[in-house]
Order: structure tokens, then sequence, then C-alpha cells
């Protein structure tokens, strides 16, 4: 039987509960940018967080702001909430995280391995800055990168 009593510490168990099963705070969306990617710009992130400049299908640009530690992949498809599918959660067997650098920023990440040129091999309109985002590590070395997804969607033109 239930107290009268215990109702109130009931109600705020079940609100308790239910708060849990909610999604949590919204994620930054990507604001479109005026300036166009190949603009040099200074990095203006905050300690712990890098800065990311993308060029996106439709040829809008985007600043998203991720925490450092998260790889290339997780901003753009988790934080940024972009169009990258990543099939393979980061496993560098499916090549649907494929991006491209620009020329500055290929140079300053670490060269793509022999497994990941592999993958590579596999996607659509490779170039020569090509990575698979999924194997690029956000590090405050690395901040103000400048990306550019590929003009398919998932290997559809």
């Amino acid at each position: 039987m239930l107290w009268w009593c215990e109702a109130p510490f009931l109600v705020r168990k079940w609100v308790r509960m239910y708060r849990r099963l909610l999604p949590g705070p919204p994620r930054p969306r990507c604001m479109a940018a005026p300036m166009p990617l190949s603009t040099s710009r200074a990095p203006k992130s905050t300690a712990g967080r890098v800065q990311v400049h993308v060029k996106k299908r439709d040829g809008t640009h985007c600043d998203v702001e991720v925490p450092v530690g998260l790889s290339l992949m997780q901003a753009l498809r988790d934080v940024a909430r972009l169009d990258v599918e990543g099939t393979c959660n980061g496993e560098m067997v499916c090549a649907t995280c494929h991006v491209r650098l620009s020329a500055t920023s290929f140079k300053r990440v670490a060269g793509p391995s022999e497994e990941e040129e592999d993958v590579l091999a596999k996607a659509l309109d490779v170039k020569e800055t090509s990575r698979l985002a999924c194997q690029v590590d956000l590090t405050p070395e690395v901040d103000g990168l400048e990306v550019e997804l590929p003009p398919y969607d998932n290997g559809r033109y």
C-alpha cells in the first residue's frame, strides 16, 4: 500500500529516472562562415579545445570547436552533426569518413599509415590530401585544421 507521505519521494525518484532517459544538452550546430576555406585564420579556440574549419558538400563553410582528443570523424559526425557516415565507427575498413585536408593542414597532421592508404584506394575521388577522418586525431598542434567534405554522400554523386 502506498502511503500519502511517500508520494513526493516517488515522484522525485520518477523524475530523476526520466531525466536520465532524455538526451543531453543540445550540441552545437555548424554555423555558416562567410570566409573561404583557403583563407588563413588564426586559431581562436579555448584551452583544451581545437577549432576545425569545414567546407561542406554544398559549398558552405562552418567552424566547429571540439574537445582535444577526439578523432576528426567524431568531431564532424557527433559534435557538428555533419553528414559524415563513419560506418565502421573508426575501425578503418569502410572509407565512409573520407575527407580532404587543405595542403597546409595535411602537413600538420601525422601521415597516413599503409593500412589507411589501402582503404583510401577504395574510396571515390581521392586526392593527394585525402585522409580517413577516423584516423586524424585532434591535438592542440592541429588547431585551425581546414577540412573539405568530398562532393559525394556515401559513395553516390
